[in-house]
């Protein structure tokens, strides 16, 4: 008899409606592979994307805000294999190993772990993610290659945890492709959301001095994170910053804020990009780019050492990961809704454990 468990489905590009709570086979253990009992895993903008289907090249962005636009080709993902339905998302996986395939060192079973994410390849194109190419963490149960879990010592509880693959790793990757140093003074945009409170955080354990731009009423929020200096998006931004030589941006958001991002810059500045939930489509004077030596880096796929990096950080007790909001898993929908409106400080978190 086929044993079952609790999950969340995507059943194809679309609005919440594509979400179905459900119950599906428990997923078995193959060679390398270990299956995990999740305890919390977060919610992130690349689930709600993927559902939408937004990183097609033609989707529209004014619809997905809406949550109308359905993209059912297999492209909408950054991996040209695609997605394919039905799909568990679900990056952010932190719980404990519970069976264990074969070439699998026996050792790992009842440890708690956390999931990097990435599934490498020879290729950067063919690397794939879990949520997205390969099944997560909104279920019971999850099976990952034993090559991306990482055995954590901490304090801090699941839920917390579960905050760092995707925004932490993203945010010490932007900082690690941006080469971020003591020398530099970071600008950091979208600073109150998942990467961004990361980003402060990241920036200060090397030394930079951070100007966080938040929206209204989180400014003391990014203070307690350890930013030096912080503004909300208001008409007094462009003012704000001219007052300090940038060398590096940090850009979470993209849109309308794009170009007042690349202009803050000083001469041979770094613009780092890892998200356009602002907008995609922006415009460039090409002469920033070209005049001032300013390099412009996409930052997506974790550069090697990068996760380690974070989780040294997280075993040394150096980060501080809040956490906005916890949900159950049956209540994915109400979840994202949240999730969609930004009005919070850190990380929305589901737990798919039913409590007793």
């Amino acid at each position: 008899m086929t044993e079952l468990m609790n999950a969340v489905v995507l059943t194809g590009h679309g609005g919440p409606e594509k979400l179905v709570y459900t119950q599906v086979p428990k997923p078995k253990v193959q060679k390398g592979q270990v299956l995990i009992e999740v305890g919390a895993c977060s919610v992130n903008n690349a689930d709600l994307n993927i559902r939408t289907g937004w990183y097609a090249a033609d989707s529209g962005f004014q619809e997905i805000l809406q949550d109308t636009k359905s993209n059912d080709e297999k492209t909408a993902t950054w991996n040209q294999t695609g997605v394919k339905f039905p799909l568990i998302q679900g990056s952010d996986i932190v719980g404990e190993v519970v069976e264990i395939g074969e070439d699998v060192n026996p050792e790992i079973l009842k440890q708690r772990v956390i999931v990097d994410p990435w599934i490498r390849a020879e290729k950067l194109a063919d690397y794939q993610y879990i949520g997205s190419e390969f099944d997560g963490g909104f279920a019971e149960y999850a099976v990952v290659p034993t090559t991306n879990i990482y055995p954590i010592n901490s304090p801090l509880s699941d839920v917390e945890l579960s905050t760092l693959p995707c925004s932490y790793a993203t945010a010490e990757n932007m900082l690690t492709k941006g080469r971020v140093s003591a020398e530099d003074i970071v600008l950091i945009m979208g600073a109150s959301g998942g990467v961004g409170t990361a980003a402060i955080q990241l920036c200060k354990i090397r030394g930079a001095k951070v100007i966080a731009i938040v929206g209204a009423n989180k400014e003391y929020l990014a203070q307690e994170l350890g930013a030096d200096y912080v503004y909300r998006r208001d008409e007094q931004l462009i003012t704000n910053l001219e007052n300090y030589r940038v060398t590096v941006s940090l850009d979470t958001v993209g849109g309308e804020y794009f170009n007042l991002m690349f202009k803050s810059l000083c001469i041979g500045g770094r613009y780092v990009s890892c998200g356009a939930i602002g907008g995609p489509i922006t415009s460039l004077d090409l002469r920033d780019l070209i005049y001032k030596d300013t390099e412009m880096i996409g930052a997506t796929r974790l550069d090697p050492g990068v996760f380690e990096q974070l989780m040294g950080y997280v075993e040394k007790g150096l980060l501080k990961p809040p956490v906005a909001k916890v949900f159950p898993l049956s209540e994915i929908k109400e979840a994202q809704k949240f999730f969609q409106s930004k009005d919070f400080f850190g990380k929305v978190v589901i737990t798919p454990k039913i409590k007793s």
